[in-house]
């Protein structure tokens, strides 16, 4: 495993930190995960009828909507500097940093020979099938009536 300030190192080659990539990436895990646990921390209110007041009046922020953003907040930090999981993070962004991605043309090019290739399959299993289904719903029984 490569050393954080080595995973700086080679992201400095692209120009960029990998660093900032794992920040962003918490950030859109903890928003996400806000939004989930505000969901199902309100089904919980409503389930138990527990009192769950507004509030901020504009936002329309409950309790269950405060706690479920802490609890997301919290649960985000941690995991970022929890010692393990910021090596696996930079390790993981140093490592896709490194990825030649395929250029628009070469996207589009393969995306065609999928689609062609799929058509042709699916061209192929029709007839299949269809010659399947013919000799076993009408020339079989007709043979097998002629003996």
């Amino acid at each position: 495993m490569a050393t954080a300030s080595e995973a700086s190192q080679q992201a400095n080659r692209s120009a960029m930190d990998p660093k900032r990539l794992v920040v962003i990436f918490y950030l859109l895990v903890g928003i996400v995960l806000a939004l989930f646990l505000e969901r199902l921390l309100g089904l919980l209110w409503a389930r138990f009828s527990w009192s769950d007041p507004v509030l901020i009046e504009g936002l329309d922020w409950k309790v269950s909507t405060l706690v479920s953003y802490v609890l997301a907040v919290g649960l985000a930090v941690g995991a970022y500097f929890h010692p393990r999981t910021h090596a696996l993070s930079i390790d993981v962004a140093s490592e896709l940093m490194k990825v030649t991605w395929p250029t628009w043309s070469e996207t589009k090019a393969s995306t065609m020979a999928v689609v062609v290739a799929s058509l042709v399959a699916a061209v192929i299993l029709f007839c299949i099938d269809t010659a399947a289904y013919n000799l076993m719903v009408e020339w079989l029984p007709a043979m097998w009536g002629k003996l």
